[in-house]
């Protein structure tokens, strides 16, 4: 165990035995109004994902909880950073990916594509600090799961037909519908498997169903976990709820209510990869079907939280 200058506010739990010893003297120190925080070694090798979820600083007094939660995501980044740099992550990573997903047969599709500002995935998880990252649980390293990636591909299709659909539709027929409806029916009978007949940049309504599947089928294109390919490039940043007691107390949402900066974690200008694939060689071209759509979203609509505001759009 060694001493600081920096205080983090915090116990790593690796030091539990040793500080349960010292408890008494610790405990002294504290009474006299010493702040005694302790840290393992950098030369340990940390798993990144159990610091930032289960490594939660001690609560402080109201003034200084701000100052503690900013050191804590500090450490969370200096960590990662110390991984990164002293490990072939990114490499041992995409090395790994590619030759398992070749070896099993499946044809490969992988592209490169740049945050243009910056990134938040699961910012909205379940966490002690109000704000969460998705982190690999083994890595400890940023990433965007799968599930995300072809979930965000499948929307911005359906926005595609949905428009397509609209556009197409007669005035008469509209009837005070919205927009809004055209996207609830496209989706579900792109959901339900049943082809509506219709075409946008050379890709059809059945491409659609082949390729993300339905209720009953699965589907062609198989959507991979993408990992940061090279540096990652952490920002701590802020939201800003103006009517803290409208959230927190049901208040009206009053002008004298002091706004209460929450901070969190992003990742900008940070090069990502991601992997598509099909089983069988027949499917070749779904699967190119497949990276257009996703890399359009990934351009014009973007991926992870706070898209309307600018973050997750990616430069392919």
């Amino acid at each position: 165990m060694k001493e600081i200058k920096e205080d983090y506010g915090l116990f790593n739990p690796y030091d539990t035995q040793k500080l349960l010893k010292e408890n008494e003297v610790i405990t002294k120190k504290r009474q006299k109004g010493r702040k005694e925080w302790y840290y393992t070694s950098s030369e340990i090798t940390k798993n990144v994902a159990l610091i930032f979820s289960k490594f939660i600083p001690h609560t402080l007094k109201k003034d200084e909880e701000k100052e503690n939660k900013d050191k804590y995501l500090k450490l969370v980044i200096n960590e990662i950073e110390y991984l990164c740099k002293n490990y072939r992550i990114f490499q041992n990573i995409h090395t790994r990916y590619e030759r398992t997903i070749t070896n099993t047969g499946f044809i490969l599709q992988s592209f490169k594509a740049k945050t243009s500002w910056r990134l938040v995935i699961g910012l909205g998880a379940s966490h002690p600090q109000e704000t969460s990252m998705t982190l690999h649980h083994i890595y400890g390293i940023p990433y965007i799961p799968g599930s995300a990636i072809k979930g965000v591909t499948r929307h911005w299709a359906v926005l595609k037909f949905a428009e397509k659909h609209w556009n197409s539709t007669k005035s008469t027929e509209k009837n005070g519908k919205k927009f809004e409806d055209s996207i609830a029916k496209v989706a579900k009978e792109l959901e339900n498997g049943n082809d509506l007949d219709m075409e946008v940049n050379g890709i059809a309504f059945k491409d659609l169903i082949e390729i993300f599947g339905t209720q009953t089928q699965q589907g062609k294109v198989i959507f991979f976990d993408a990992y940061p390919d090279g540096n990652i490039n952490f920002k701590i940043d802020i939201m800003n709820p103006h009517y803290p007691q409208y959230y927190s107390e049901g208040h009206p949402p009053t002008d004298w209510q002091n706004p209460v900066p929450i901070k969190f974690l992003t990742i900008e200008n940070t090069e990502f990869k991601f992997y598509l694939a099909v089983r069988d060689a027949s499917y070749k071209d779904l699967l190119e079907k497949a990276k257009k759509l996703l890399s359009e979203a990934l351009k014009e609509y973007g991926i992870g939280a706070k898209t309307s505001l600018g973050y997750g759009i990616f430069e392919v």
